[in-house]
């Protein structure tokens, strides 16, 4: 068993945000959840933090030896340099408290966030008859600026509210035990937490993220390459370390192996049971949610239908914290993933009633998530076994021509490792077009045609145009071909060009090589994003100038994402322009002609002295099958004409004036892909240049607040395209020689 068991729990249960980053930075963090639209949010233009998010310190990277870590004292984080007060546990809240947050950092990592000092004393004056209050001192980095809203004390135990910059808040719930306040924090997640006893005033002298100190044995049961290894040595760590905060994720693995290796039900039972009891001194509100995503896990792992049917619905009646009702919602997919394991196994039954009625529920469930690869592979089994063959291909067809769906159903059949064998969907499709049509010839035109049908059908129809000057909205989107997260903002912001006209919403794409070769790419397109919007992972989506926060996401999320930024760009179009863009292109004798020019900048008064025009050049549609699986790219960034420094107004007047060879853009592009093969040692298997069918998008944008006040897009054609609908496709070749070595 490899170590996949791992990394499957992590994406499962703590990876809030998904993201491809540059190797040489982290991917920033995304902003908490806004119901509103979708889960996205327009950020501050801005802003570089992490609001909503603890942030590790460099600190974190230090060895443990060398920091004289002692895993012997859970009191101490570092041996010669702690914060913790040593001596007899206080039987009293009052005194100075360090509030820690243990939190997972990056895959097999956890740091003890310690966020700042808690001092709790005796009321005075007015307040002498109200016991104990709390006050907020010595913040540290690791938190965005926090402020303390609401303290109750009563007893040993303490609730600690507060408001975290960014729009986001925390919420800590504690009792007193053993010197400890051992309790939970909702924060995004809701995860242990503690209050640990300190003498000091500040934190400003300790490493403030240090990595606890039982990690390392943690980490030691999940480098356990056996199943039977890794329970054992999970289930020693938690008998060994019952008040360690890690403990959670302790429990919940050993449940996800459990449920992978198909254990018998009363010994996941007794498991959960115990995993209740253990998490009791971490307050209800953690009880609960830790009830809630033991049915995650076996839902996504796919555990015994019946089983999970019933402790999902027992966990839900668990669950009656409010601030918990977005697991509960959670827990609602669950069931609906657990009754889909469910009707694929009466799908392949021989009982027709049955059968018939499981093919009716995944009907349904297919008009609610329309890229669910389970879903539609149970549809086209059904059809499949009823000789409905022409139904069968087009289902299959959607399995192997939309991103990814195909890879996620093959991830989940060797989840199982004693479960059925079956024929990928591929081979499948392959065999029934040939055993209808007599050859194979034909076949990858129907998974294309497949691919330009379903893959954006979820969009709203097209919209009415925009009333004469209103702003347009400018859909900025930072991508790479080779990222499988992008997946998500790319068929999603697809989505938005088929309900929105040019008139109202400019989608433009920006390639970059994240997080690996990439033929779309352009020196333009990476000076856009690393050095004036100073970016760091893809995707990264931007409206107008705004950053938009939870984008990244695989295709059954790309609903989801188009929603949330429906909703946005909806916000947005009835906005009044101040300044209007005209523009004119065209090509001749073999020059694309463009005259953008700015009216209105009087009306700017001081800011006119900030803004700057840019001119896009970008090409219309790429065919080409992507590493990430997405096969057509729409708008795709080619150069930034005058360069992405754009152009400051003069003399009171902004507009640029350029006639650009065609040839000689298409000769640089050339220039600079073979150059980054060199430098790279990579080959790319395809370097789509077409550069026929063109869009000139013209945009004032304010530097200092990085606002678009207007955007103007004008359609031009070189000349009739040379290039074929057929999907290029890419091979693995792409792949850098370097890191294959460094592997």
């Amino acid at each position: 068993m490899s170590r996949g068991w791992w990394n499957a729990l992590w994406v499962v249960l703590v990876c809030s945000s998904l993201a491809c980053s540059k190797p040489e930075a982290p991917a920033k963090n995304t902003a908490e959840s806004d119901n509103d639209t979708g889960g996205l949010k327009l950020a501050p233009r801005d802003a570089d933090d992490d609001s909503g998010k603890a942030r590790v310190s460099d600190q974190s990277g230090k060895s443990r030896a060398s920091a004289g870590f002692d895993d012997a004292n859970p009191f101490k984080d570092s041996a010669k340099n702690s914060p913790i007060e040593e001596g007899a546990p206080r039987k009293s809240l009052a005194g100075r408290w360090i509030l820690v947050l243990t939190r997972p950092a990056q895959e097999q990592q956890f740091i003890d966030f310690h966020t700042g000092i808690v001092a709790i004393s005796a009321g005075k004056g007015a307040d002498a008859d109200g016991g104990l209050t709390a006050k907020w001192t010595a913040p540290t980095e690791v938190l965005p600026p926090a402020k303390l809203v609401s303290s109750e004390i009563e007893n040993k135990s303490i609730r600690l509210t507060f408001d975290i910059d960014g729009g986001s808040k925390l919420d800590f719930q504690g009792t007193l035990k053993d010197g400890v306040v051992y309790g939970n924090a909702l924060f995004g997640n809701c995860l242990p937490a503690r209050l640990l006893p300190t003498k000091a005033e500040a934190l400003d002298d300790y490493n403030v993220s240090p990595e606890p100190t039982d990690a390392r044995a943690l980490s030691q049961a999940f480098n356990q390459k056996d199943p039977k290894a890794a329970l054992k040595s999970l289930a020693k760590f938690v008998e060994d370390r019952p008040q360690s905060p890690l403990g959670m994720m302790a429990w919940e693995t050993s449940i996800m192996v459990s449920a992978i290796q198909d254990s018998a039900p009363e010994d996941v039972e007794q498991l959960i049971t115990d995993y209740n009891q253990a998490m009791a001194m971490w307050g209800s509100r953690l009880q609960q949610a830790s009830q809630g995503n033991v049915g995650i896990i076996l839902a996504q792992f796919k555990y015994n239908p019946d089983f999970s049917l019933k402790f999902v619905a027992t966990a839900d009646k668990s669950i009656t914290d409010e601030s918990l009702k977005d697991l509960k919602e959670q827990l609602k997919t669950a069931r609906e993933g657990i009754l889909t394991v469910q009707a694929l196994k009466y799908v392949e039954l021989d009982d027709a009633d049955r059968a018939e009625k499981a093919f009716g529920f995944l009907t349904k469930l297919r008009g609610k998530n329309p890229f669910d690869p389970a879903v539609l592979y149970g549809l086209a089994r059904y059809q499949e076994k009823a000789k409905q063959t022409d139904e069968a291909i087009a289902m299959y067809a959607e399995l192997v021509s939309l991103p990814m769906l195909e890879a996620f159903l093959q991830r989940d059949w060797a989840q199982k490792a004693n479960g059925p064998k079956r024929d990928l969907p591929s081979a499948t499709l392959a065999k029934l077009w040939e055993a209808k049509h007599g050859k194979t010839e034909g076949l990858d035109e129907f998974k294309d045609e497949t691919y330009r049908k379903r893959v954006v059908a979820f969009a709203d129809k097209p919209s009415d145009e925009a009333p004469a000057g209103n702003k347009l909205v400018l859909c900025e989107l930072f991508t790479g071909s080779s990222c499988p997260p992008c997946v998500g903002a790319d068929i999603a912001t697809g989505a938005l060009e088929v309900t929105y006209p040019k008139t109202q919403v400019i989608v433009l794409r920006y390639h970059q090589h994240i997080p690996g070769p990439d033929p779309l790419t352009n020196s333009d397109s990476e000076d856009r994003f690393s050095n004036y919007y100073h970016g760091q992972g893809t995707p990264t989506v931007l409206l107008n100038g705004a950053p938009v926060n939870n984008v990244g996401g695989y295709l059954p999320n790309s609903p989801d994402i188009y929603r949330g930024l429906k909703t946005l760009v909806d916000q947005q179009l009835d906005s009044k322009a101040t300044v209007q863009v005209e523009l004119k292109a065209r090509v001749a004798s073999g020059a694309l002609q463009i005259l953008a020019n700015v009216t209105g900048l009087e009306a700017l008064g001081d800011e006119a002295k900030d803004v700057r025009l840019r001119v896009v050049i970008a090409e219309d549609e790429v065919h080409f099958l992507a590493r990430n699986g997405v096969r057509g790219h729409e708008m795709i960034v080619r150069r930034m004409v005058g360069g992405p420094a754009g152009v400051e107004p003069k003399d009171g007047k902004l507009s640029i004036k350029e006639s650009i060879s065609l040839a000689d853009l298409k000769s640089s592009l050339a220039t600079y892909l073979k150059k980054y093969e060199e430098d790279e040692g990579i080959d790319f298997p395809a370097k789509p240049l077409d550069l026929k069918r063109l869009h000139v998008v013209a945009f004032v944008q304010n530097d200092e607040s990085r606002e678009i006040l207007q955007t103007n897009a004008i359609a031009v054609t070189a000349s009739d395209s040379t290039a074929s609908n057929a999907i290029t496709p890419a091979s693995g070749k792409a792949a850098a020689k370097k890191a294959a070595t460094d592997e």
